[in-house]
């Protein structure tokens, strides 16, 4: 079972109230999520102009720069931190998931407790030796990317009327991506055209609300495929398939394997 074998955890960690005043430091080899998820945090790369905020928010650190942050004299931040390396985080740049910055570094965190509950749950796993248990934290990791992708600069003003809403219809899909959604009946819920509803959909969360719903399909068919014995007909009819054949096909098509494949790295059979 060595499915994520192309990825390994540098270190990761949660800290109560750090007090330093600066950290200047190059991430050689190795990418990391900064999460601070209570306080003020200032942080710049090169000789970028230092930025200023308060948290709940991340920035990502990697390699051929140069990173400045921490916190002013007499002020306190709580801050987790993930680092990883290898070949799959290739994938995640050209894919768009991880992506880099050197200006507008922080990404505010809208939905703070989902996040760091995936961030303990990953640290949780990185320390218990095992495949499977590493697999679950590269899981984790990123949807911990996606969450950033989500809660990204040019997402919707907080100020928006629709922005709640629109989470907690997210976090919905995400819970039973097994249903027949229709969006434009959501579309009406708030009063707006589809047309306008698919725009702010995609402000908020990168993608369209189809698309969204398909990763949260997919995302939950893979889980059921690496922990149960359920045959890969009834993961397609749990994950709102229309059927094995069309569930196949579309699990190879964005996960570049079959699902007996991806199962088989697990050692179980259908």
């Amino acid at each position: 079972m060595n499915y994520f074998s192309d990825i390994s955890f540098v270190t990761c960690g949660i800290s109560d109230w750090v007090d330093n005043t600066a950290v200047d430091r190059r991430f050689e080899g190795y990418y990391g999520i900064q999460y601070v998820f209570d306080g003020e945090v200032f942080a710049k790369v090169n000789d970028h102009p230092a930025e200023i905020a308060e948290g709940p928010l991340a920035f990502i650190t990697y390699p051929g720069v140069s990173f400045s942050y921490g916190s002013r004299p007499g002020m306190l931040r709580r801050q987790a931190h993930v680092c990883f390396k290898g070949e799959r985080v290739k994938r995640y740049l050209r894919s768009g998931l991880l992506r880099l910055r050197e200006k507008n570094l922080f990404i505010r965190i809208t939905a703070n407790e989902p996040f760091m509950e995936a961030v303990r749950s990953l640290q949780k796993y990185v320390r218990i030796p095992g495949d499977s248990q590493h697999a679950r934290a590269v899981l984790l990791l990123e949807e911990l990317l996606l969450q950033l992708q989500e809660q990204s600069p040019g997402c919707v003003r907080s100020s928006s009327p629709y922005v709640r809403r629109l989470h907690l219809l997210r976090e919905k899909i995400a819970d039973a991506p097994q249903l027949a959604w229709d969006f434009e009946r959501e579309a009406e819920k708030l009063s707006i055209s589809y047309v306008h509803f698919r725009r702010i959909f995609r402000q908020m969360t990168g993608w369209s609300p189809g698309q969204y719903l398909l990763e949260c399909r997919l995302r939950h068919a893979e889980k059921l495929l690496m922990t149960s014995h359920m045959r890969v007909s009834e993961i397609s009819c749990e994950c709102g398939f229309e059927d094995e054949f069309h569930f196949s096909r579309i699990f190879k098509k964005h996960r570049a394997m079959s699902p007996s494949h991806l199962r088989s790295l697990y050692g179980l059979q259908d």
